[in-house]
């Protein structure tokens, strides 16, 4: 396919110099460089940038990938494919929470739900209406007859 092997990253830096010669493949300074943490799942040297959205660029400015908003040689994010205008946007989470914490949303979403469920479980339980005549099936002890086929009149 089109992947070079020199686009993969390299495994993580240990060492100062290991650090210097990935900012220098990464054409960053030695002090703006700043890779992922190394818990197990880092993408080995590659620098860690600061998630944006393509929607917080402006969008009078000649890009070179007008639909991206980035420059050819502008640092980009690892995932970056999740960043697009179209897809996650980090700044307006908080816009959207308000300040308030995820389980308080979570918590007004689903308990309407959980309210009409307990109010139909106990309107089960303990009816309002009592039933005015037993429902009349066939094999009811009652034997009239409610009903004849024969005409009226």
């Amino acid at each position: 396919a089109d992947y070079h092997i020199e686009w993969k990253p390299k495994p993580y830096p240990c060492t100062k110099a290991e650090r210097e010669a990935a900012a220098k493949r990464y054409n960053l300074l030695p002090s703006d460089y700043k890779p992922f943490e190394n818990d197990g799942l880092a993408p080995g040297d590659y620098f860690y940038v600061e998630p944006y959205n393509a929607n917080n660029r402006s969008p009078w400015e000649p890009y070179d990938f007008p639909r991206e908003r980035r420059d050819f040689n502008d640092p980009q994010q690892f995932n970056a494919q999740i960043y697009l205008a179209s897809g996650y946007n980090p700044t307006k989470l908080n816009e959207i929470l308000k300040g308030r914490p995820m389980w308080y949303i979570l918590f007004k979403t689903f308990a309407p739900f959980f309210g009409l469920w307990m109010f139909l479980y106990l309107g089960q339980m303990y009816c309002f209406f009592l039933p005015m005549k037993a429902k009349q099936y066939p094999h009811a002890v009652d034997k009239e007859n409610h009903y004849t086929f024969e005409k009226l009149g």
